[in-house]
């Protein structure tokens, strides 16, 4: 009953607005010129007061609805407060000293506080860029889309929809049922009702449920009286979640069928690709083959077309010689993804032998103004993603002689706010995506947090750690220990060489802006190589790695439990026995994990650990306990370590302890949970 006294808020937060606004115009109006006005201006500020106090309490009952961001939420919530006690105020100040030199400019302030609670009403429901983004454009069609075939399914078919259709009441700042659609991670993690997609049995997922549900059903979405998808989007969602849900694929290379590629077509009324028309000899299978074979992914746009795509993206490999391969296919790549790759300047002037290169993915590389000079000559690129680059104002010059340029994306590069308005003067029929805007008189924007790399997790003598912020001025603050750091952290400032097993944590800080979320990684220096490893339990038959040395090779199992790397038991614990051969010094265990509690897999709770010179006789040598999560959390991989006193052994035995079943706060509580390991060191 509160919670629906509590909706009533929507209906009852603008009287407050209108009767104190009213009230403020006509003192403004009774003190200039029309005195006859004064006695009004106390009728209304009686009217503001009692609909200010009730649209509060309406708004409080409201916000035990938990489904808004909790900052913005709390803002919003006491400026509410402070409006009506403000009204309050107004309406006795007016009535007992309306003479008062005071009253006015007390009236101006409570104003401004007026306007400051519902710019964060505004924020909770319709995104927190909402007031300064400018006008809204539904993203499928600002963009247009000349080469369906190139196109990425996620990022600019499907998003367009979850954005456009679904984000209003699903986005950061409004978590309805504690659901965020608009990027990948959040999407995948779903809400408190349950998976929102389910790569694993689509059907299952909410997404694909609720869309099809009756309009007049309460769960269907988008809900009644909202816009509603269209047939072909409802189809491009069905077959997108029924084939995995890729999110880094093009139309091509997800075999998207044959008939939804025409409706999306005659929707999309795409216009010619300024690559229409060029005639060239297609490269030979052969060849394509040789590339692949070399480690180079590389594919034709479409079944019979001549122009090419080689995809590279997330590798951090790549060698100068590989990219002086695609030379001799220059001519034919039309798509070129070097996205989140090691890819610097250097490697970049390879473009000039890619007269035809109509789309260039640049994100989260090296590429600064000196690698654009490469780009000069691209006559026929029309989208250019330079997120996360080093990129300034000075690079943007570059880009001006690029006659067909339709799309690019700056958004935490080096470029800065007047950079692009100069360029975009220049070049006005440019889409250009800067991403969320800092919000300076409202709020500040959180920064992302930094990147951990490292070209090993597992090391035997030193490794070298690099930290990222992908924006120019931010510093990194970062500590070794293990301990969370803040701005008095140590500042990186050039690669962190570590000897010992460490957990680097970082994060990333610039004046103005909210300091970003924690980020770590755990590096563990490799003591010795165990001989042999028994289990007391084997693995579940589909997660058995290639055999127990999986467990012992020194080797990290990915970012997916699906690796084919990581051992899984399902609603059992794990008993492993290393032998080391011989006698030797051991103090520290390290063993690796996996958690995607969506997918019903969980961290340990807990490691127990005990050693033997004999492999008969073991002595508890050390038990350590790790928080069960209590919500759903981001998935991922983890390094447990835990230390205990010298002592002599050549067996270790490691109990690694599952939580065993899903936890009461679990869509499927109750049921048999999961754990995945993938290393078992000792030190």
């Amino acid at each position: 009953m509160l919670q629906t006294l509590g909706r009533l808020h929507i209906l009852a937060l603008h009287l407050p607005i209108g009767f104190l606004i009213l009230a403020y115009l006509m003192d403004l109006f009774a003190r200039s010129s029309n005195s006859a006005l004064r006695p009004a201006v106390g009728l209304s500020l009686f009217w503001s007061m009692l609909s200010a106090v009730i649209a509060a309490t309406l708004g409080y009952l409201l916000s035990l609805d938990g489904s808004y961001d909790e900052e913005l939420l709390n803002l919003h919530k006491w400026l509410g407060f402070a409006t009506a006690g403000l009204s309050v105020a107004l309406y006795f100040f007016h009535k007992n000293r309306p003479d008062s030199k005071f009253f006015f400019p007390f009236f101006t302030a409570a104003i401004f506080v007026l306007a400051a609670t519902g710019h964060y009403g505004g924020s909770l429901t319709h995104g927190a860029d909402f007031l300064f983004e400018g006008e809204k454009t539904d993203v499928a069609t600002s963009v247009p889309i000349t080469n369906l075939d190139s196109t990425q399914v996620f990022q600019e078919l499907v998003f367009p929809i979850l954005k456009n259709k679904c984000g209003n009441c699903h986005n950061p700042s409004k978590r309805k049922g504690d659901l965020v659609v608009l990027n990948k991670e959040d999407l995948l993690k779903g809400g408190k009702h349950g998976l929102a997609i389910n790569i694993d049995q689509p059907d299952s997922g909410l997404l694909l449920i609720d869309i099809h549900l009756p309009l007049e059903s309460k769960k269907h979405m988008p809900p009644k009286g909202k816009t509603q998808l269209t047939d072909t989007e409802k189809q491009l969602l069905d077959w997108w979640l029924k084939a995995g849900a890729p999110f880094d694929k093009t139309v091509v290379a997800a075999a998207m069928p044959t008939a939804l590629r025409s409706s999306l077509q005659a929707n999309n009324q795409a216009p010619s690709s300024p690559l229409d028309g060029l005639k060239l000899d297609p490269v030979s299978e052969a060849a394509l083959k040789k590339l692949r074979d070399e480690g180079i992914q590389v594919f034709p746009l479409a079944s019979g077309s001549p122009f090419l795509q080689v995809l590279l993206q997330g590798k951090q490999d790549v060698t100068a010689q590989q990219l002086d391969k695609l030379k001799a296919i220059g001519p034919n790549i039309a798509q070129l993804n070097l996205s989140n790759s090691n890819v610097d300047d250097v490697m970049l002037t390879v473009l000039k032998d890619m007269p035809h290169l109509n789309r260039l993915y640049l994100e989260q590389t090296n590429t600064t103004d000196k690698g654009l000079a490469n780009l000069k000559e691209l006559s026929f690129l029309e989208y250019l993603n330079l997120y996360q680059t080093k990129v300034t104002d000075a690079g943007l010059a570059t880009l001006q002689s690029l006659p067909k340029l339709r799309s690019l994306y700056l958004w935490q590069s080096g470029v800065t706010p007047d950079g692009v308005a100069k360029f975009a003067s220049q070049k006005p029929d440019i889409f250009i995506d800067k991403g969320i805007e800092n919000d300076s008189i409202f709020g500040k924007v959180a920064l992302k947090a930094p990147r951990i790399t490292a070209t090993k997790e597992l090391f035997s003598d030193t490794v070298q750690v690099l930290l990222e912020a992908g924006f120019s001025k931010v510093k990194i603050h970062y500590t070794t220990d293990g301990t969370e750091p803040d701005s008095t952290s140590s500042v990186y400032s050039e690669p962190i060489v570590l000897s010992e097993s460490s957990e680097v944590k970082a994060i990333a800080y610039l004046e103005g802006w909210s300091t970003s979320p924690s980020i770590s990684k755990t590096f563990v220096k490799v003591g010795y190589q165990p001989v042999g490893i028994s289990l007391a339990l084997p693995p579940d038959p589909r997660y058995k790695g290639d055999g127990e040395k999986t467990l012992i090779d020194f080797q990290r199992g990915g970012d997916s439990f699906k690796s084919g790397k990581w051992f899984g038991w399902q609603g059992h614990n794990c008993v492993a026995t290393l032998n080391l051969g011989k006698i030797t010094e051991v103090s520290k265990v390290a063993v690796g994990s996996f958690e995607d509690t969506g997918g019903w897999i969980f961290f340990p709770k807990g490691l127990r650990i005990s050693t033997s010179t004999d492999g008969k006789n073991f002595k508890k040598a050390k038990e350590s306990s790790y928080p069960i999560p209590a919500k759903e959390s981001k998935s991922g991989a983890k390094m447990f370590q835990t230390s205990f006193l010298k002592t002599q052994a050549q067996f270790v035995k490691v109990e690694v302890l599952s939580i065993l079943k899903n936890p009461d706060w679990h869509p499927n509580k109750g049921k048999p949970s999961w754990i995945f390991l993938d290393e078992i060191l000792v030190e």
